[in-house]
C-alpha cells in the first residue's frame, strides 16, 4: 500500500509549491493538501493518513491546535511541523504533539528524505502495536527526585546552567525532550548536539523552564502500578551504561562525535521502556510480574507477550524524533546485536557491550536471566577479542562513578 501525507497550509503558493516539488513523487505517494485545519480534520475523518505535516501561523485554527486534535482522534498519524514560525513558546506549546520540527523555506530533497525516512520506518519495525504505542506516546515519566531538584535550580536567584546541564542529564526523558528539540530545524544549526548538558545552553532558560514547568511533557512515575520496580534502578543503569560507552569509545580511538553519539545510544538504549511505562502501563505490569516470577530477562519477557522489545519501541520512537541515524540501529540491536544490519559492528558491539557489562558489574537482581551477551554474534563481528580489555575499562569506569 502506499504510503499518505496529508499537507496543511493557509498559504495557496506554498501548498502550489510542495504539490509542484513533490510532483514526481505522485506515483510512490498518496497525497492531499487542505488550505486549513478544520479542512485538514474533516480529510482526516474520512480518509486513513500516514503522516500528517502542518504550518503552525494559521487562521480559524492554528498547528498546535490541529496537532492536538489530531492525536486526539488520530493518534497512529505521524505528525511532523512545517513553518516558518520560530517563537519558542510555539515550539514548547506544541512539542506536546509534534515528533519533529521541519523549518521554512525548505528543499524538497530535504522533505522528500524526511517523508522517505518516517515511511521506512514501517519497513524495519512492521509490528503496528509498536507503531500505535510509539505515535501515541505525548509525554515520558521522569524521575521525580531529579525533577524535583530541576525544579528547585529554576527557582533560584541565579539558577546555574552547569548544574541545569548536570541534572537533566540524570533524567533519560528529560534528556531526549532537550536533544529533540535543540537539533530541531528551529534552531538552525550546523550540527547535531549529543550531549543534553550544552543543549540547555542553547535552549537557554526560558526554554528549560517552560518545558519543566508548564509544557507538560513528563507525567511522575506512579510507582503503585508497579510494584517491586524501581524507576531509579532503570536510570542509574541508563547513565551508567552511556559512561561506559563513551570511555569504550575513547579507549578504541574513535572521535568526539562517535563518543557523543554513543553515549546518547547508552543513556537511551531503554527509552523503550518508558513508551511502555507510560502507554501502556497495565500490560507492561503483567509483562515486569511474569519477568520477576520466572526470573527471565525483560525483553524476551516483552517479546512473549507483546510480541515487540522495548528495544524496537525505543528505536521507532528516536526514529519519529528525529534522532542521529546511526543511533537508532544500536539501540534497536542492544540485545540483538546480532540482528545489526549496519557497516560498523564495532559501533553496535559497543552499546551492546556497554548495556551487558553494566548489568554484570553492578547486579540489582540476581536471580534474572544473565544471557545477555550475543557472543556467537560479537565472534562473528571480530570483537570477542576486545571484550577482556572492555570489561576492565567498565569496571574502571563504574568503579569511579560508584565512589562517595
Amino acid at each position: 500500500m502506499k504510503p499518505s501525507i496529508l499537507f496543511v497550509d493557509d498559504e495557496p503558493n506554498v501548498l502550489s509549491g510542495l504539490k509542484r516539488t513533490l510532483y514526481p513523487k505522485r506515483n510512490e505517494w498518496i497525497m492531499a493538501f487542505c488550505d486549513g485545519g478544520r479542512q485538514a480534520l474533516a480529510e482526516l475523518e474520512s480518509t486513513d493518513y500516514d503522516i500528517l505535516i502542518t504550518d503552525l501561523l494559521m487562521p480559524d485554527m492554528d498547528g498546535a491546535s490541529l496537532l492536538e486534535e489530531v492525536f486526539t482522534r488520530h493518534p497512529s498519524v505521524i505528525r511532523l511541523v512545517l513553518s516558518g514560525h520560530s517563537d519558542k513558546k510555539m515550539i514548547l506549546k506544541v512539542s506536546r504533539y509534534a515528533h519533529q520540527f521541519l523549518a521554512k523555506p525548505l528543499q524538497s530533497e530535504l522533505l522528500a528524505r524526511t517523508i522517505n525516512r518516517m515511511i521506512a520506518l514501517r519497513d524495519v519495525i512492521t509490528n503496528p502495536a509498536v507503531q500505535q504505542l510509539a505515535a501515541s506516546l505525548d509525554r515520558l515519566p521522569a524521575l521525580p527526585a531529579v525533577h524535583q531538584r530541576i525544579l528547585s535550580e529554576l527557582q533560584a536567584p541565579q539558577p546555574s546552567m552547569l548544574r541545569l546541564g548536570e541534572l537533566i542529564t540524570q533524567d533519560m526523558g528529560l534528556s531526549a525532550t532537550m536533544l529533540k528539540l535543540v537539533n530541531s530545524s528551529f534552531f538552525g544549526l550546523r550540527s547535531t548536539v549529543s550531549s543534553p548538558a550544552y543543549a540547555v545552553n542553547l535552549l537557554g532558560l526560558d526554554v528549560i523552564a517552560g518545558l519543566v514547568l508548564s509544557a507538560g511533557l513528563f507525567n511522575s512515575f506512579d510507582a503503585a502500578k508497579f510494584p517491586g520496580y524501581h524507576l531509579d534502578g532503570l536510570w542509574q543503569h541508563s547513565l551508567n551504561t552511556g559512561l561506559v560507552c563513551k570511555a569504550l569509545a575513547k579507549a578504541e580511538g574513535l572521535d568526539t562525535a562517535r563518543q557523543d553519539d554513543l553515549y546518547i545510544a547508552g543513556i537511551l538504549h531503554d527509552i523503550g521502556k518508558l513508551v511502555l511505562l507510560t502507554s501502556a502501563p497495565q500490560v507492561y505490569a503483567q509483562t515486569i510480574a511474569v519477568c520477576q516470577k520466572d526470573n527471565t530477562a525483560i525483553w524476551r519477557t516483552e517479546n512473549a507477550i507483546l510480541g515487540c522489545t522495548h528495544a524496537e519501541l525505543g528505536a521507532y520512537l528516536l526514529s519519529l524524533w528525529g534522532f542521529s541515524e546511526a543511533v537508532i540501529p544500536w539501540v534497536n540491536a542492544h540485545h540483538m546485536v546480532r540482528a545489526y544490519p549496519g557497516e560498523e559492528p564495532l559501533l553496535a558491539g559497543i552499546v551492546h557491550a556497554s548495556n551487558a557489562l553494566e548489568h554484570e558489574i553492578n547486579v540489582r537482581h540476581p536471580g534474572y536471566d544473565r544471557q545477555r551477551w550475543n557472543l556467537d554474534a560479537m565472534e562473528r563481528m571480530g570483537l570477542s577479542p576486545r571484550l577482556a580489555d572492555w570489561r576492565a575499562v567498565a569496571e574502571g569506569v563504574l568503579g569511579q562513578e560508584s565512589a562517595p
